[in-house]
């Protein structure tokens, strides 16, 4: 169970609210994310493209430029080497578009996760050798691939590493490195996405030549450095959430072919497209290729001019990824079967670490089902599956428990591993079994349940009669939601049911009419799996069977529209019922 707590900071919310022409409820939900100062306010409300950092404070930057530069004017050739994922597809095509767009020699090379896993290595450096590259371009990726740099150098490769995660020591032997992470770099946003670290060189590459047009390209581009942003779920705050909103409103008026045949695959009109949507619809598709095949369907889906073309490849992309959702909920089921037959159902106490090992389920969903499983069970867990190289797994954890600090405490168990505090993906060595993993990790695991539990930040209490559409609306200038700008949560206490009800066709939705004691009367709606939602239900009739008009009980909520055959009307999301 998650631990709630209510958020008490003060601040002249009335007079944020004058100031800024939004109403007193907003004004508290930007002081409880920390907005104090009028430049953080107008910039969190009104940050513009205008408002991003000079890429040349980036260091690297600069001294990328003229090796690109001299590749271009010799017409010799440069890669673009990228990643499986949303992040790494899109990125490569930003660098790609516009290095072709001043008049480069350049292809992409993306890694296939199953044969290769992430990242550069030696083998893409001798095809680079093969094919006659000169220039080497990582994104989203490089600066931990010590002994491909060290190829290419072999080789007289130029090598330009571009990347957005954490920078080991020493520094990677490459030309350039351009991370906003690593020592001595002064930019100062330093949560940019690879897609945001590309966007970043290639906008510095727009001033330095100022070839016509740059600009068009350049605004067109940051549709899928908005993409990646969201999709890689890094802090939507600073520029990340001006390139996110920014590339939401390029989104919805898109020219690019092969993301309007994805939206149509996907029954989703352009005008429509918001970080939802994005998050949940569009970027699931594009990773569904790197989980499943190769990550360059993606990549060719969104190069693709041809409409009928375009159509068969987003037509496959959305199958593909209808597949991983199946596979993911097949497996994630006899996960919780299992968890359900070895502990629950003999009444023993859950471990403080989930280790799960699922042989038949697909390597590339081990992540998705483990980041269920630590949601639904309050606790680290990790989901291991078999492999052509051996047992490999993936991990998800709370926020109390750092999950790569762990696992380095038993280096021996493992072929490798990495990743952060809260996500790992790792081999274990030839002879450890997912139950020595187990054993382990839950010896060292010194927690109790209430510190493995999530905290769970409230905005605010809110009386329904402030659930109104302009409010909602309004809500919508926080946007876009994500790590470190949550979606606003509400309480109310002592609610009135008025009446409730299961719905869909796998019984997972909860529809029910609230009454809070002012007497204003709101829909609400939950939505949940089969079996959350039927002790739900259950609770709730039991209550108004034995209580009846007496019966009361507080929810959690965030407000939202429910538009149903063009008619609208506000109505509660609830997250909980306490």
């Amino acid at each position: 169970m998650s631990r709630y707590y209510l958020y008490c900071k003060k601040a002249d919310f009335l007079s944020i609210a004058q100031k800024y022409n939004i109403s007193p409820i907003t004004a508290r939900i930007l002081r409880n994310r920390d907005l104090i100062s009028d430049d953080e306010i107008d910039l969190f409300l009104n940050g513009g493209m205008d408002d991003l950092y000079d890429p040349f404070l980036m260091k690297g930057v600069e001294e990328a430029i003229p090796i690109i530069l001299k590749t271009i004017s010799e017409k010799t050739k440069i890669r673009i080497i990228g990643d499986y994922d949303v992040d790494g597809i899109c990125s490569s095509y930003i660098l790609k578009s516009f290095i072709s767009f001043l008049g480069g020699d350049v292809d992409v090379r993306l890694p296939n996760r199953m044969l290769e896993g992430y990242g550069l290595n030696s083998n893409m450096i001798v095809e680079a050798k093969d094919d006659d590259v000169c220039l080497i371009i990582t994104c989203d990726n490089g600066v931990s691939s010590y002994d491909a740099v060290n190829l290419a150098n072999e080789y007289g490769i130029d090598i330009i590493v571009t990347d957005h995660h954490e920078v080991p020591s020493p520094l990677v032997n490459a030309d350039v490195v351009i991370d906003p992470k690593q020592e001595g770099c002064e930019y100062p946003y330093k949560d940019l996405c690879g897609a945001g670290v590309a966007y970043k060189l290639v906008s510095a590459l727009a001033e330095k030549t100022k070839k016509r047009g740059y600009r068009e390209v350049l605004f067109d581009l940051i549709q899928f450095a908005g993409m990646a942003t969201i999709a890689d779920i890094v802090p939507l705050t600073g520029e990340n959430r001006i390139i996110a909103r920014e590339g939401v409103k390029k989104l919805q008026v898109t020219e690019n072919t092969g993301l309007m045949a994805l939206m149509d695959a996907r029954s989703l009109k352009p005008k429509d497209v918001g970080p939802w949507s994005v998050g949940f619809i569009l970027g699931p598709c594009i990773n569904s290729a790197g989980r499943l095949r190769n990550a360059e369907i993606a990549y060719n889906l969104l190069e693709e001019e041809d409409p009928e073309k375009a159509k068969e490849r987003a037509d496959f992309l959305s199958k593909l990824n209808d597949e991983r959702k199946l596979l993911t909920i097949s497996q994630a089921k006899y996960a919780i079967d299992i968890i359900n037959d070895t502990y629950i159902k003999k009444d023993l106490e859950l471990p403080k670490v989930l280790v799960i090992y699922l042989p038949e389920a697909h390597e590339s969903i081990a992540g998705i089902i483990a980041g269920r499983l630590k949601d639904i069970y309050s606790r680290p867990a990790l989901v291991l599956t078999n492999s052509e190289e051996g047992i490999k797994g993936s991990g998800r954890s709370v926020e109390a428990y750092d999950m790569i600090e762990e696992l380095g405490k038993h280096p021996e168990f493992f072929l490798k591993f990495g990743g952060h505090k809260k996500a790992a993906g790792f081999s274990l060595n030839e002879g450890v079994t997912p139950k020595d993993l187990e054993r382990v990790l839950n010896e060292d695991c010194t927690f109790s349940e209430e510190e493995l539990a999530e905290k769970v930040w409230i905005d605010m209490q809110l009386p329904f009669k402030y659930v109104t559409e302009s409010f909602i609306n309004e809500l919508s200038l926080l946007e876009p939601f994500g790590l470190k700008n949550e979606r606003p949560l509400f309480a109310q206490k002592n609610v009135k049911i008025r009446f409730a009800s299961v719905l869909g066709k796998g019984s997972n939705v909860l529809k029910a009419s609230l009454e809070d004691e002012e007497g204003t009367v709101l829909e609400a709606i939950k939505f949940g799996n089969e079996n959350d939602i039927r002790k739900e239900a259950e609770r709730l009739f039991k209550g108004m069977e034995e209580a009846g008009d007496d019966f009361r009980i507080s929810i959690l909520f965030y407000p939202e529209m429910n538009v149903f055959r063009d008619k609208k009307n506000p109505q509660a999301r609830i997250i909980d019922f306490i």
